[in-house]
């Protein structure tokens, strides 16, 4: 079948003018994400594989480059970096482009200033396409490519897409085609956005369908809207985890370990000695759950130390095929990789390598979100740390309520019953349960009846505990002498309800300024 009738095997289909209700919903989106899950396919397909991936897995390296500079630089030279405009057509921004150029030639090498500035020159060029075709408008969002610190926030919105698809190249790429790298993005952006985030999109539609009753969505044939929005991810555009690094070494510091870190270059901003730091934060931030003394960790230490001499320039790892597959063997339990032509797989790995002819491909970057993804997981069947990561939940809730002048109490027990956060609030009671129940609906699978059903349940779970809360109400009032009170949930994992007493702690903070409890 020739390519171009591959991709009218399944007829596009027409966003209707009105609004959509019900079955409505899920028969159109259901057709948009197999039609746009084909079109993806199709226009991979077209091209040479390695040369493909090759630009691929370069252009995920520059891009996480340009994303963690700020990280690098001090704070003057942050914010202009952060400001600059990525017009090139502009004179005023090419001053500052030198500044920047040269700040990050002489901080770290040669080859760093020259990836920025494709990175830059590939971004100028997507927002000039994009504000010329009304592109952003479409998005509905306020995310462009106009100046750096804009651009990171768009490219870490989709970065997952990015490295999705490094996996299913050499799948789904069977052609001849071949493009020069800083042509990348002029022709795989748009495809991204329509196609890879509309599944996204398309999918979590579906999901909000099966769980609010009355989800409607309006139409007018361009642009739709629904009549209910759902984040499922925190600043930064980060997935959320029932007790993270970062949480445990801000709020915990007390049990924390400081253990020996190896040291990084200077002139470097990815290294694979920061791998084997982040095992090293690892074991001494969770120290207290014996995660060092663990089957996973053990064996993750040993799998860094046999694939050490598989790296180039500190941070390409390349395995010959014969040599992974006996790495691969003797450490059966970590997925180290997938060969699949599913979407949903692909965006659902973590699995650090992709097969690309006869060899394996990594980076430090994939490896190290391997393994603190795999710690991550593991301490999660340990029941101490289930117990303690819900204290933690709580800290980190009280940290921001203290942050909106809510008075936090001392009450945790009342006649033996016990309460989370008890706040006061402009004379009146504020009751926060924090739930930090490892129930996850993020994760974007194609079996939405499935997920919607888990979220139903934990719902209902959320409503009784407020129905419990109301019931002892009066053990509250009585002890602060204080007659008006709320009840509230706050879910670690955000969940899909109109219930306005369930607060999704990723908006918390929107929840309070709008509620104007400020």
């Amino acid at each position: 079948m020739a390519q171009k009738d591959k991709i009218r095997s399944i007829e596009k289909p027409e966003m209707p003018i009105g609004t959509l209700h019900g079955q409505d919903i899920d028969d159109f989106f259901n057709k948009s994400i197999a039609y746009h899950k084909e079109v993806f396919e199709n226009t991979l397909s077209e091209y040479e594989p390695f040369d493909l991936y090759s630009n691929w897995k370069t252009f995920v390296r520059n891009l996480d480059e340009f994303i963690n500079i700020p990280f690098e630089i001090d704070i003057d030279d942050k914010k202009k970096y952060l400001s600059l405009g990525l017009n090139l057509m502009e004179e005023n921004n090419l001053p500052n482009f030198k500044y920047i150029l040269d700040l990050l030639e002489n901080k770290f090498n040669k080859k760093i200033s020259q990836r920025f500035m494709q990175i830059a020159m590939m971004s100028s060029a997507i927002n000039a396409s994009y504000i010329k075709c009304g592109v952003y408008n479409l998005q509905g969002n306020s995310l462009n490519l106009d100046n750096i610190e804009n651009a990171i926030d768009f490219f870490q919105s989709r970065r997952l897409y990015y490295v999705s698809v490094l996996p299913l190249i050499p799948q789904m790429a069977k052609g001849s085609k071949k493009i020069k790298y800083i042509d990348l993005l002029n022709f795989f952006q748009y495809c991204i956005d329509s196609c890879l985030v509309g599944i996204t999109s398309a999918y979590f539609k579906l999901l909000i369908n099966k769980c609010i009753s009355d989800y409607e969505i309006t139409s007018d044939g361009t642009i739709a809207k629904g009549n209910f929005d759902f984040s499922h991810l925190e600043s930064f555009f980060l997935e959320p985890e029932r007790l993270s690094l970062l949480d445990q070494l801000e709020l915990r510091p007390d049990i924390v370990i400081q253990k020996t870190m190896l040291p990084k270059s200077d002139n470097k901003i990815f290294s694979f000695s920061e791998t084997a730091n982040a095992m090293s934060l690892y074991e001494g931030a969770f120290h207290k759950y014996k995660l060092d003394k663990s089957s996973i960790f053990k064996e993750l230490s040993l799998f860094l130390y046999d694939i050490a001499i598989y790296i180039e320039d500190d941070f390409n790892i390349v395995i010959e095929e014969t040599d992974f597959e006996k790495i691969s063997q003797k450490y059966k339990s970590l997925k180290l990789s997938i060969q699949t032509t599913d979407y949903f797989v692909a965006l659902n790995s973590k699995a650090p390598f992709q097969k690309v002819g006869n060899y394996y491909f990594s980076t430090v970057v994939l490896l190290t979100r391997f393994v603190t993804n795999t710690l991550s997981t593991s301490l999660l069947k340990n029941r101490t740390f289930q117990i303690h990561s819900g204290f933690v939940f709580e800290d980190k809730v009280a940290s921001i309520l203290k942050k909106f002048n809510f008075e936090l109490t001392d009450i945790k027990r009342i006649n033996r019953k016990e309460f989370d956060l008890v706040t006061i609030k402009n004379g009146e009671i504020y009751n926060f349960q924090c739930k930090n129940n490892y129930y996850d609906i993020s994760t974007v699978d194609l079996d939405y009846n499935k997920i919607a059903k888990l979220n139903n349940r934990l719902c209902n779970y959320y409503e009784k505990a407020l129905t419990k809360e109301i019931n002892r109400e009066n053990l509250i009032k009585d002890k602060l002498g204080i007659q008006q009170i709320y009840h509230f949930v706050i879910s670690r994992y955000p969940v899909i309800t109109r219930n306005e007493k369930i607060i999704n702690f990723n908006r918390l903070e929107n929840w309070l300024i709008d509620k104007n409890l400020i």
